[in-house]
């Protein structure tokens, strides 16, 4: 039995699930108004029989008791299992498996108490005297266990005091904290610097930043990649930060530590750093859960304008089929998965956030009230990046930015049509025309080149056979084939992760999605979800090709998916014919009807 097994065999979904709202018995299931958005006529089905939750309304969605508590809370899911595992007088312990990532986290413990030690000891004087400069007090400096690594000139090293607690060479040269060179000796990978713990979600020291304390090249070093740190998928400060975003609903991103700190010493507690990179959807997405709103107060020069532009065109329209023009297809994890807004903090040009915060804390919080949001900055940068005097410069701009404009709330979509319209210099009622028959020509194309491209001769061998009958092997083996195919990530648009029957596959569905490769997921996966994790990772898959991959991937999906929305309506069966009679839950169940009618028409 897993931890989480363990955990639900102990508590009821009623019983957790009334903690928080009323429920009333409809039935052999209990109903109440959605708590996650307002209704006047309940559309929140609990059955205790299958320990599900589901919203037939707004929501359009479920789970069971760990999902509900992740969403009420705004958790992830490692501390939803915690929470719950403290209700249910499970004791959590140790890691079930112990893996290199352990002994990494220790050693970085480890490694900071012993930077810490030396900031706060005689040969830390210089150190301290820059930190003072930066107007870093000595409180601060505990709260993020600033430290220093030793100079050249001393005899302490890293190294040594790694030995001395008990760590192996091996071990320590897998953390990356110390370089071994050709000749067989070793050397600390950090000297003479400022040192800044990275820590993960769950505040574990995953690595370290370092700045140089006389301003040689490189002026900021980080750990390079371990099994725990990938500088791409972590964001410094999470740790602290978490709370005041999730009770602000808004994260403010900048880029470096010093940024955070100060952010942090002058009470505005929502600052996180994406540490010098491009924000990457593996850092967005984990903020997903925590807020409704993300501010980008990045660098002010034209390299830092550049580098956001090009990460909110990854963002807002790679992620859009432009062949499509933006509809029924999966628009990207911030826009449509997370519902999240964009914005961006327009800095003055040669202003940084920590000098803006230290020196004028009134103007850096009136340029974060000031952001505007992610489609005005992107329409703003058109001229910047195309020919606007040219028809060919206008259709390559339009070609760009439709995407922008079909990811957008409905709402607003005219008002962003209106200023693309001023930006190429025509009539507002001539743009939607032109996007049509943009949209007409880039659908031909796609045909002409369906149309010339070779035809995949299924085998006479059906692999498809072998997708197993039983609901659970059923789902680990969709998730073998996804986590052992990385380059198999189109997953179809109606699929919801609430379809797994088991809430950790939901949660490595979810993280696989976001991170896209199986050793990121390893580094970032909650201790909980890790033997679920390594008993997909054991299952042995018979080797096939690509295209027969695709379409076992899209059975599988289909068969999981037909699972799910047959035991929605058993459930609905079950319920008062009162309560199954209000306007959302007829809708809710034609919506089911016409989509299994869809799926047995695909499988032909």
């Amino acid at each position: 039995m897993t931890l989480v097994d363990d955990i639900k065999s102990r508590l009821d979904i009623v019983d957790v699930i009334s903690g928080y709202i009323g429920l009333k018995q409809a039935g052999s299931n209990f109903k109440a108004p959605c708590p996650f958005h307002d209704e006047k006529t309940p559309s929140f089905i609990v059955s205790p029989g299958r320990q599900t939750w589901h919203c037939f309304g707004a929501c359009s969605t479920g789970g069971d008791l760990i999902s509900f508590v992740m969403k009420r809370e705004s958790m992830e899911f490692g501390e939803a299992v915690r929470l719950l595992a403290d209700r249910a007088g499970v004791s959590i312990g140790t890691p079930v498996i112990k893996t290199n990532s352990t002994s990494i986290f220790e050693m970085n413990d480890s490694a900071s108490r012993f930077f810490s030690s030396l900031l706060h000891s005689e040969t830390g004087q210089v150190a301290r005297d820059y930190l003072k400069s930066r107007g870093i007090d000595q409180s601060t400096a505990q709260n993020f266990g600033l430290g220093v690594s030793p100079t050249p000139a001393t005899n302490s090293s890293i190294y040594h005091h790694l030995k001395s607690e008990g760590f192996s060479e091996e071990q320590i040269i897998e953390s990356k904290l110390i370089n071994k060179y050709q000749d067989g000796n070793t050397g600390d990978f950090f000297r003479n610097r400022i040192m800044f713990p990275i820590k993960n979600r769950r505040g574990k020291i995953a690595g370290f930043g370092a700045r140089s304390i006389d301003n040689s090249e490189p002026k900021y070093i980080n750990t390079p990649k371990t099994d725990v740190f990938d500088k791409s998928g972590i964001l410094y400060g999470l740790d602290v930060s978490h709370q005041s975003i999730i009770s602000e609903r808004q994260a403010i991103v900048v880029e470096g530590y010093m940024d955070v700190i100060a952010a942090h010493q002058h009470a505005t507690n929502n600052v996180i750093a994406s540490m010098g990179t491009a924000v990457t959807d593996t850092q967005l997405s984990q903020l997903k859960s925590l807020c409704d709103t993300l501010i980008l107060a990045l660098d002010s020069d034209t390299a830092g304008k550049e580098a956001t532009l090009r990460k909110l065109e990854e963002t807002l329209i790679d992620s859009v089929d432009k062949n499509m023009m933006g509809f029924n297809r999966r628009i990207g994890p911030i826009i449509r998965r997370d519902l999240v807004e964009i914005k961006i903090c327009l800095l003055p040009e040669g202003s940084d956030p920590d000098d803006l915060i230290r020196n004028d804390l009134t103007a850096w919080q009136k340029l974060i009230k000031e952001s505007v949001t992610a489609q005005e900055f992107m329409i703003e940068s058109l001229p910047r990046r195309f020919d606007l005097q040219s028809g060919s410069g206008k259709t390559a701009a339009l070609e760009w930015i439709s995407g922008l404009i079909y990811a957008s709330n409905p709402f607003d979509q005219q008002n962003y049509k209106e200023k693309i319209a001023g930006k190429l210099e025509i009539e507002a009622t001539k743009l939607d025309p032109i996007l049509r028959e943009m949209g007409r020509k880039s659908k031909t194309t796609k045909r002409s080149r369906n149309t010339n491209r070779p035809r995949y001769t299924r085998p006479e061998s059906n692999p498809a056979q072998d997708i197993p009958n039983s609901e659970v092997s059923l789902d680990e083996y969709t998730l073998a084939i996804m986590i052992k195919s990385p380059d198999l990530t189109d997953v179809p648009d109606n699929f919801s992760p609430e379809c797994f029957i088991r809430s950790e596959d939901r949660e490595i569905f979810t993280q696989l999605l976001e991170t896209g490769k199986l050793e990121v997921l390893k580094s970032n996966i909650d201790d909980s979800l890790k033997p679920r994790l390594e008993q997909i990772l054991d299952i042995q898959l018979k080797p096939i090709d690509l295209s027969e991959s695709i379409n076992i991937l899209k059975q599988c999906f289909s068969r999981i998916e037909e699972r799910h929305l047959r035991k929605l309506q058993e459930g609905l069966l079950s319920t008062e014919p009162s309560f199954t009679s209000s306007k959302d839950l007829e809708e809710a169940i034609v919506k089911m009807n016409m989509r299994l009618k869809e799926i047995h028409s695909q499988r032909g």
